[in-house]
């Protein structure tokens, strides 16, 4: 009786060795010397990525937004854009929206549009709205996807090089890693790590671009990377509740993926796009 009790205890040791084993395999610290050599890579990696859709929300006391951008084209079997002879992406579509204050603001899509006769042209559709949240303004421009993503319109305000561009303009030495919410460890194919900045960062910034940082007030930031790309930042700041009662609030989120929902394109003759 003596002896099973004995093989018990070893059985239950050696399975929580082996737990703590694969846990250790599977998720692990992260250094600050790796992220150096990974942050810059991670962005670049994104950067020459073609296809994607981000998610953007502002929650802050000045305003509250929410704007989305998808660029979608065709995958093959092996998840692998499909292109035409000219080696453009096959059906490229593009679909961007904004919200302001919750309120509905403006959406455009660009893409192969097909009339009531079967006849295809691509065409950039954009409306915007009113205060009731109504659509109104329609307007649509002949134009291909391909014309359209390389446009001032679309590379200054909606492409992913524009939603990160603070990020590539922020070193690592310029964070913060010694806080309360400490964070950095690498699990599978994911770095998460969270961080402040220095106010001279944010002075620099400020000095650099006229405007403030996304970082400006906050408290801390958390950014994940997943399979060396960026995937989502959020940035939290301190809100009091009441006397000696404070929470962490999300004052700023970016999610992006690598391949988003389908686009439905319009018919360019359809009622509401016929005299636009």
């Amino acid at each position: 009786m003596h002896n099973k009790s004995i093989l018990k205890i070893i059985s239950v040791i050696c399975s929580l060795f082996l737990i703590t084993a694969l846990s250790g395999c599977s998720i692990h610290s992260f250094s600050v010397d790796e992220l150096k050599e990974l942050y810059p890579k991670a962005l670049e990696n994104s950067f020459n990525e073609e296809l994607y859709y981000w998610k953007e929300t502002v929650n802050n006391s000045i305003r509250t937004s929410w704007r989305t951008c998808n660029v979608y084209a065709e995958m093959d079997k092996k998840y692998e854009p499909i292109r035409d002879e000219n080696g453009e992406l096959s059906n490229m579509k593009i679909d961007v929206y904004e919200e302001f204050n919750t309120k509905a603001a403006y959406k455009a899509i660009c893409g192969k549009s097909t009339s009531s006769s079967g006849e295809v042209k691509n065409y950039l559709f954009e409306n915007d709205y009113d205060e009731s949240g109504t659509a109104v303004n329609y307007r649509k421009t002949e134009m291909t996807p391909q014309d359209y993503i390389v446009s001032d319109a679309f590379k200054n305000k909606f492409s992913l090089e524009s939603m990160l561009a603070e990020l590539e303009y922020l070193n690592v030495d310029d964070m913060i890693f010694d806080i309360d919410n400490a964070l950095m460890e690498h699990k599978g194919k994911v770095v998460k790590f969270s961080f402040a900045v220095t106010d001279e960062y944010l002075e620099q910034y400020k000095t650099e671009f006229g405007k403030s940082s996304v970082f400006e007030g906050s408290k801390y930031a958390t950014i994940e990377f997943a399979y060396d790309r960026f995937a989502s930042i959020v940035v939290y700041a301190e809100e009091n509740l009441g006397k000696n009662i404070s929470v962490d609030k999300e004052v700023y989120k970016l999610e992006t993926v690598y391949y988003g929902p389908i686009i439905n394109i319009p018919s360019y003759d359809s009622d509401v796009w016929i005299n636009a």
